[in-house]
């Protein structure tokens, strides 16, 4: 409870006390036996108290005073004629809806209640209303404060779930972080690595014309990867929309081409299929399996320099595979880092989950990455290589 809903509950009960102490002993006080208004006055003293204690933060005391409160105002409730009932239902209310009481015991605490009552209606017998007037108010408080206990456990799982929803969401965004830089590092950084070592292969060997062709491409490549991690961060610091354009089947292909070339420009051998007839692919799918072919090539270069990768795009109804193989090079751990890792978290994200299979098989290495697409209802079939 925040601290103007605890001064207001303060005020309240405090308020509430006085006019029932004005009651009992201002208008009625000629009325009451000595016993009954020495309760009374404890119920109501008990019932101040304990609004004070529970605002000052002392809860053991403020549950000392509550039962006090409950047990004086039932005692005496006949007496009064059923005012000192009051603070009675007042505190068993709060007793009742309190989480640090178990539920075992809230029951018990109303049913001591009620029998406390009947004990002063034994001393005072009143009209058989007064009574069920008496016995029915312990009750219904019983019944509000059950219910006031369950809005507050709704209350704090919702609460709860409300955190964990963030936290997930947080750590969604630094998982996507983590994946779009390793993406980024891996391709144009690795790729700047291997220009370098060629280029100063090429010094050594005196051929400058050479060793300045591969400087071209290699500014050519951080430039790319440049842009790559600008828009990297644009999409990251801008909420994703649904109406982003899907991708027609031609512009995947080119994009994953360009990659292959891009692989094949620095120095690796490459061949690239395309087969089946192609289809519309939403925005994510075709950002899945561009990054999935650059993560592919980053590691063959990284782990088999020199080998030959074949890659194959493949439509078929209401499916797109995307097959990445390369031999194995002795010494190398295949498949270790965060690159399959990435790869598997970015397809499984889709609106329409796809999957990655990553292994060793026959001395070669194979990535394939799939993805559910909508049937295809016009496209083209083609096939190339670039080596």
């Amino acid at each position: 409870m925040n601290a103007r809903g605890g001064a207001l509950s303060l005020a309240l009960n405090l308020v509430g006390a006085v006019l029932v102490a004005w009651w009992l002993f201002g208008i009625a006080r000629d009325d009451l036996a000595g016993w009954a208004a020495t309760v009374a006055g404890i119920a109501v003293l008990a019932w101040g108290a304990r609004a004070v204690c529970a605002f000052a933060g002392a809860p053991r005391t403020a549950v000392v005073l509550t039962a006090l409160a409950v047990a004086a105002g039932a005692l005496a409730a006949a007496p009064t004629e059923g005012t000192s009932v009051i603070p009675a239902a007042v505190c068993l209310l709060a007793l009742v809806g309190d989480e640090r009481c178990s539920p075992l015991a809230a029951v018990g605490a109303t049913v001591a209640a009620i029998g406390v009552a009947a004990v002063g209606v034994v001393l005072a017998p009143v009209e058989l209303p007064v009574v069920l007037t008496i016995f029915g108010v312990l009750v219904i408080c019983c019944l509000g404060g059950l219910g006031r206990r369950q809005a507050q456990v709704a209350a704090t799982q919702a609460r709860l779930l409300h955190e964990q929803e963030v936290a997930a969401r947080e750590e969604s965004g630094r998982i996507a972080i983590a994946r779009d830089l390793h993406d980024v590092l891996a391709h144009s950084l690795g790729g700047l690595v291997i220009q370098l070592d060629a280029v100063d292969a090429l010094l050594e060997a005196g051929d400058a014309a050479a060793a300045r062709s591969r400087v071209v491409s290699a500014r050519d490549l951080a430039a790319a990867g440049l842009d790559e991690a600008r828009r990297a961060v644009g999409a990251l610091r801008e909420p994703r929309t649904p109406s982003e354009a899907p991708v027609p089947p031609e512009r995947l292909a080119a994009a994953l081409a360009e990659l292959m070339r891009t692989h094949v420009s620095l120095g690796g051998q490459a061949s690239w299929q395309e087969a089946g007839r192609g289809a519309t692919v939403s925005t994510a799918t075709a950002a899945a399996l561009t990054h999935a072919l650059q993560e592919a090539l980053s590691n063959a270069r990284r782990h088999a320099p020199g080998t030959p990768v074949d890659a194959q795009l493949r439509w078929n109804d209401g499916q797109v595979r995307l097959t990445v193989r390369n031999p194995l090079v002795a010494g190398t751990v295949a498949g270790a880092g965060y690159g399959i890792v990435g790869m598997r978290e970015r397809f499984a994200g889709l609106p329409a989950p796809g999957g990655v299979d990553a292994g060793a098989h026959d001395g070669m290495f194979t990535v394939t990455a799939y993805a559910e697409v909508p049937p295809a209802s016009e496209g083209t079939r083609g096939e190339h290589e670039d080596g």
